[in-house]
């Protein structure tokens, strides 16, 4: 039987997933080669996934399972990583793709939707979730970036982050409890981050939304997570303007809302007011709370304004805002506010790159995403580039759990498998030359990680991660 020859772009949860589903239901011999920017491999995993929540990564032990399925002595198929090289820089996509018989583009959103306000590019103290993210999760890009780690954190007593899904809580947690050792001590949050982090004397974090308490994008499981830290004395806040079930004609609503609901009600009362269920929660062992947070609702950014001669921060301009009938937002800026902030956070959601090589190939980029149908790549004319496919966020939009990332890469999967089965069979299938590319092999990558979880070791964790690249491949000629 002759040989396929696939390349996924991507180490990610979509790139592993995708590689996954290929190698577990295709009938002949396959090669799959997934190829990555940093030296490591598992992306928003590794580098997205809030440090307390675990769980979230035990997929990365679904894909290092698969790897040793296929690189095991009675397998059929084959398997490489090759890391530390960037597909559209090192290597050309072209290139790539005139090799294989079929591409995956699985690279995923990593540039950030903007307020598109002044004072956002060029005030100190303003950050994107992305860039906050991989700052405390360790990623090379950021991890020790002047950005932070030259930052006055000891200035910040009040914070904004503007928006309110699941990263927006992720991060209001950390800043809020960042000393609480029993949540942070033993994740593998970058130890240098955290440092800096508890340099800040945190009171007040407020999130705000442009729209209402109904169009939330948080789950039910990360706003408990806020709630619950009453037991550390930091206690939340829904304003009652913005908190009116009794508009909501509640049992028309879906259950996961309604659910939402009777959380907030419960915890916006003072506690000797609540139902018995919630007064067996833990409360601050002195009865006292230092540290506030805020749902807001209804108010759209203006203008942030900074300290001329520091350039740090001062305030965020903001204004009152209505909603139709169909939902849209109605800014009125004859009613506008003004917030303290210290330090302000932008959590609109992650948007995909054009790679290098797309205007070659005729790729269509559009949206901050690959059109595609099905997975199957469209060019500028509408029509399928032949063997060139994608999944996960950079082909279907930057939203969704790992899940949904799941669900998406074995659609597209299964859709390669059919087209392997009909396209004719390629002469001269092969990885293109790798000479001059100080590139990662799987069994390089192992190493690092394994260095990593020994080190986490001797002080509790499940790993400390390295936060360079100059470091990783140390470790590696070691």
């Amino acid at each position: 039987m002759v040989r396929k020859y696939v390349s996924i772009i991507g180490s990610g949860p979509s790139g592993f997933y995708t590689a996954h589903h290929l190698l577990q239901n295709v009938k002949v011999p396959l090669e799959v080669t997934i190829w990555e920017r940093l030296p490591v491999p598992f992306g928003l995993s590794r580098y997205g996934v809030a440090p307390d929540h675990p769980n979230v990564k035990n997929c990365e032990d679904t894909f290092t399972d698969t790897v040793k399925d296929v690189m095991g002595k009675d397998s059929i198929h084959k398997f490489n990583f090759i890391g530390n090289c960037e597909v559209g820089k090192d290597i050309e996509l072209s290139k790539l793709l005139s090799k294989q018989d079929a591409v995956v583009l699985s690279y995923g959103c990593a540039t950030d939707r903007k307020l598109g306000i002044p004072g956002e590019n060029d005030t100190t103290g303003v950050f994107t979730s992305r860039q906050f993210v991989n700052w405390y999760n360790g990623h090379p890009d950021f991890a020790l970036h002047p950005k932070f780690m030259d930052f006055d954190w000891k200035s910040v007593k009040n914070v904004g982050i503007i928006g309110n899904g699941n990263v927006a809580l992720d991060l209001a947690r950390l800043l809020l409890s960042n000393n609480v050792d029993s949540i942070w001590g033993r994740t593998d949050i970058s130890p240098i981050a955290l440092n800096k982090l508890r340099e800040a004397p945190i009171e007040n974090v407020k999130l705000i939304a442009r729209r209402d308490f109904p169009n939330s994008k948080f789950t039910n499981k990360e706003l408990r997570e806020m709630w619950l830290l009453e037991e550390y004395g930091v206690r939340g806040h829904i304003d009652s303007k913005f908190f009116t079930p009794e508009e909501w004609e509640m049992k028309e609503q879906v259950r996961s809302f309604r659910r939402c609901v009777d959380l907030c009600s419960e915890y916006v009362k003072p506690f000797e007011l609540r139902s018995a269920k919630y007064k067996k929660l833990p409360q601050p062992t002195n009865g006292i709370f230092t540290k506030n947070w805020e749902l807001d609702y209804l108010k759209t950014p203006l203008e942030i304004l900074k300290d001329e001669t520091t350039g740090y921060i001062k305030s965020l301009k903001l204004c009152n805002n209505t909603l139709t009938k169909a939902n849209k937002v109605i800014p009125h800026e004859e009613e506008t506010m003004s917030y303290e902030v210290d330090l302000l956070i932008t959590s609109l959601g992650y948007k995909g790159s054009a790679m290098a090589g797309f205007e070659e190939l005729g790729v269509q980029f559009d949206n901050a995403k690959v059109t595609n149908k099905q997975g199957r790549v469209l060019n500028t004319e509408g029509n399928e580039i032949p063997r060139l496919y994608t999944s996960g966020w950079i082909g279907r939009g930057a939203s969704g759990v790992i899940l949904a990332t799941m669900t998406n890469a074995f659609k597209v999967a299964d859709n390669i498998l059919k087209d392997l089965n009909v396209l004719p069979t390629r002469e001269g299938t092969s990885l293109p030359s790798l000479q001059n590319i100080r590139y990662t092999t799987w069994d390089d990558a192992q190493k690092i990680l394994k260095f990593e979880q020994e080190k986490g070791e001797q002080v509790s964790k499940p790993r400390e991660k390295l936060l360079t690249i100059e470091e990783m491949l140390q470790v590696v000629n070691k």
